[in-house]
């Protein structure tokens, strides 16, 4: 008789069986998750760093590297599905963009930060001493681990479940997506295919006290003022003034072309 495809993959990734009082913290993250597990062994082996692993020589037992290998595939193709349907009229260089955004170490980090995934990671303490960017990708590869472990307990349809609650039902700039920097990206890839140059920002008023400031920036296209912004920093202000300059620019064009 053949197995079923989801029980022959997590006899290939294997799993771990974790003790009574571990049992019970894994049930308090399960609650934190949202999600509970059929075979608790699978999210084990999801928070196993390979330094636990090597230094109490746990021979036989599986890293959460194979399971984040899963996850990361799972998660991608889950994003991609979602931009895709969510924006229809964003061409291809846009859509990579934001799934770039909602993707990164950056985001999965702060993502499991926000879970509490470091109290429950298994890791060898003195292989991260004080380094903050590697106890980051252990909390990044663990929250993918994680949703290699949901696909393989449950099923595609339970990871959706996951990874839309956890990612998708909230606002794009929660997501780690700048929706301004976009805008400043659009306009700069306008310019240089409609008019062979780049706009140029300048701020040209700063008001308030100096631990409040605002920062009033004006962006030109070929000497032609196109948008205003105001912003807390230079940066943010050039932003804000992109995003007022795109709508206007086919506008402009086609004045110019008169």
């Amino acid at each position: 008789m053949w197995l079923k495809p989801l029980k022959v993959l997590k006899n290939v990734f294997g799993g771990i069986s974790p003790r009574s009082d571990r049992k019970k913290m894994l049930s308090r993250l399960e609650r934190i998750l949202g999600y509970s597990f059929k075979e608790i062994r699978l999210l084990e082996t999801a928070l196993s760093h390979r330094s636990y692993i090597n230094d109490n020589d746990k021979r036989g037992m599986d890293s959460n590297e194979r399971l984040e290998f899963l996850g990361d595939s799972v998660l991608d193709m889950l994003v991609s599905e979602y931009l895709y349907r969510c924006f229809p009229t964003n061409t291809e260089g846009e859509l990579t963009r934001k799934k770039s955004a909602i993707v990164s170490r950056s985001f999965l980090a702060n993502k499991g930060k926000s879970l509490g995934l470091g109290d429950y990671i298994l890791y060898a303490k003195e292989a991260f001493p004080s380094r903050n960017r590697g106890k980051s990708t252990i909390i990044s590869n663990s929250l993918e681990a994680i949703i290699g472990a949901i696909y393989l307990d449950t099923g595609l349809k339970a990871a959706k479940k996951f990874v839309s609650r956890h990612f998708f039902d909230q606002d794009l700039a929660d997501l780690g997506f700048d929706s301004l920097q976009e805008a400043k990206n659009r306009l700069l890839h306008y310019t240089q295919v409609h008019y062979r140059c780049q706009p140029h920002y300048q701020i040209v008023e700063t008001k308030g006290p100096e631990h409040a400031k605002q920062f009033h920036c004006e962006v030109s296209v070929r000497g032609q003022v196109c948008g205003r912004g105001v912003g807390l920093n230079k940066k943010e202000a050039e932003k804000k003034a992109a995003q007022q300059a795109l709508p206007l620019l086919p506008e402009i064009e086609s004045i110019n072309k008169t």
